[in-house]
Formats: C-alpha cells, sequence, structure tokens
C-alpha cells in the first residue's frame, strides 16, 4: 500500500502548524480540523513511524505547550518519505467497506452513482458512463446528529449499525449504513460519548469531494452490496 494511504498532506501541515503555535487547539484550528480529529492524526503518526512525533513540555521561556520530537522534526524537515514505517503497514487499513464502485457522470459536477440513492460527488476524472472504483478515508468523514452550513461537497444520511474499537486505547471505528452501502469511520472517543453514538442513531457524514480517491477501473458495477 502506498505511504500516501497511511499519511496525508495533512498530516505535514499539522506538525508545521504545531512547531509553530505550541499548541494541539492552536495547529488544529489553523488547518481547520478539530482537536479530537488532531489528537488521533498524532497518534497514528506515532504507530506509523514507531515513536511519538509530540510531545508536551511545562513552563520555561514559552510557557509549555506541545513541541514536535526530534521524529516530529525529522518529518516536517525531510518529508515522511525520509522515514521507514514500522513494519512496513498502514496504521488504518482501507478495508472493504470503504472501497466503493459506481458509474461516473462527467457532470459537470463530476459524480459517481454508488446506487439507487446514493450519489457522490468527486474531485478525479473519468470517462463518462463507465464503472469506477475509489476508497473513501475513514479520517476524512466528518459525523454529526444534525445538518449544518458545511463546505463539504457530500452531505449524506445514514444510520449507526455499530461502534467498535479503533487501532488504539482511545480510538472507535464507526459503521454507517447509507442506503445499500456501509461507510467506516474513525473517531476518538470523546465525539462518540458526546453525540451518543450507538446503533440505531441517525447520523449525518460530510465528506468533501477530494476525499474520494479513485483506484483500479473495474470491469462492471457487479452485485450492489445488501
Amino acid at each position: 500500500m502506498a505511504r500516501s494511504e497511511v499519511v496525508t498532506s495533512a498530516d505535514v501541515a499539522l506538525l508545521r502548524a504545531l512547531e509553530r503555535e505550541r499548541s494541539v487547539v492552536s495547529a488544529s484550528r489553523r488547518i481547520g480540523i478539530s482537536r479530537d480529529r488532531a489528537v488521533y492524526r498524532l497518534g497514528r503518526l506515532a504507530r506509523a513511524f514507531g515513536g511519538p512525533v509530540v510531545q508536551g513540555v511545562r513552563g520555561g521561556p514559552g510557557h509549555g505547550g506541545t513541541v514536535l520530537t526530534a521524529l516530529g522534526d525529522r518529518i516536517v524537515r525531510g518529508g515522511f518519505d525520509s522515514l521507514e514505517l514500522l513494519e512496513g503497514r498502514p496504521v488504518t487499513p482501507l478495508d472493504r467497506p470503504n472501497l466503493l464502485h459506481g458509474v461516473y457522470h462527467l457532470g459537470p459536477p463530476p459524480e459517481v452513482d454508488v446506487d439507487r440513492r446514493l450519489r457522490l460527488r468527486v474531485a478525479f476524472v473519468a470517462e463518462d458512463r463507465t464503472v469506477v472504483r475509489f476508497l473513501l478515508d475513514p479520517e476524512s468523514i466528518v459525523v454529526a446528529r444534525r445538518r449544518f452550513p458545511s463546505s463539504a461537497r457530500n452531505v449524506i444520511s445514514g444510520t449507526v449499525e455499530s461502534v467498535g474499537a479503533g487501532p488504539g486505547e482511545l480510538d472507535r471505528t464507526l459503521v454507517v449504513r447509507c442506503s445499500r452501502s456501509r461507510i467506516r469511520v474513525a473517531l476518538t472517543d470523546e465525539p462518540v460519548r458526546q453525540l451518543g453514538l450507538r446503533p440505531g442513531v441517525a447520523v449525518w457524514l460530510y465528506v468533501k469531494a477530494t476525499a474520494l480517491r479513485r483506484v483500479g477501473a473495474a470491469a462492471s458495477p457487479g452485485p450492489l452490496r445488501s
């Protein structure tokens, strides 16, 4: 699996913001994600590269805060390609629930019909009315209990099917039924508790078109998942 499917440019932006802000809250605000999502990403990086990329400091001229470790600084200076992934394995595997396929429509805007009730806007280009396969990153999904104004091109209604343990002690994996598809969402424990997420709860998923990444071509649509 490609490194770009494990860590992204958003992770680099987060580390650079932390280098400047010395605060997870300020850094996450600077790059436009929640504090919980920033903490989740930092945990993923630590597991991917075999050590913490940030550490807390107390007192001193900077009055404490969060700073980069030597590993985090090396990532910022040299990029992710300057380090080896721990055992070369992805931290949050993208399994089949987030491997989707459907019929591509050139638009504008470009969209994919996943099934009769689920149409997603995408940012990639393909031939009109061909079958495409694409991945939806579990970490790129925002979950809410109600609709709200957003720049996300895809706002999807669904129902929580399960809430399970994620790769870390405080990580959770949410499986949401959206029409005939199941979508896996990566969250930390705190938003799960705050939103009261449990099986049977209705939710809205917010997904940017750029979070949908095309993979190899599919020969035919095949049966819809039930």
